[in-house]
């Protein structure tokens, strides 16, 4: 079941299966774990754990709001990963400009190195990994921005 998590003003996807733990890489060292149900969110710096980060204020969502949803538009792009992979390359960094088929993150999964390119001229509002990071599929690497 999809959730989305609302962590300073951006939202990021994420799928918590029916598996006890599962752990998502939202950017910057901030790290979403789901303990059954229950959402936790910490902080790894220099491989310790600062927990809990009750300072940042963060909700839970079922499904996008409405007014959020209808403002997406195609002049926006989520670059997600395709499938469970390691992130090896980051291409471009936030507010950097980018062109339609300009690579910006590149993963590998099974060896194999795949692209992961921009559909759209625009600049990168967020990168939420870096080189190093394993991510799971359909989780929100980048968003690009259309001019």
């Amino acid at each position: 079941m999809k959730r989305w998590v609302l962590l300073r003003g951006k939202i990021h996807e994420v799928d918590p299966k029916e598996e006890n733990v599962r752990f998502f890489e939202l950017g910057n060292g901030v790290v979403l774990a789901f303990l059954g149900d229950k959402p936790v969110i910490f902080r790894v710096k220099n491989r310790i754990i600062e927990t809990p980060l009750v300072y940042v204020e963060f909700s839970v969502l079922k499904s996008l709001p409405k007014d959020l949803s209808s403002s997406i538009s195609s002049n926006v792009q989520y670059i997600k990963s395709p499938m469970p992979s390691l992130v090896v390359e980051v291409n471009k960094k936030a507010g950097e400009r980018v062109k339609k088929g300009e690579t910006v993150i590149t993963i590998e999964a099974m060896k194999m190195r795949t692209q992961l390119k921009s559909r759209i001229d625009g600049v990168v509002k967020s990168v939420y990994v870096s080189p190093g990071v394993s991510v799971n599929k359909g989780q929100i690497l980048a968003v690009i921005e259309g001019d």
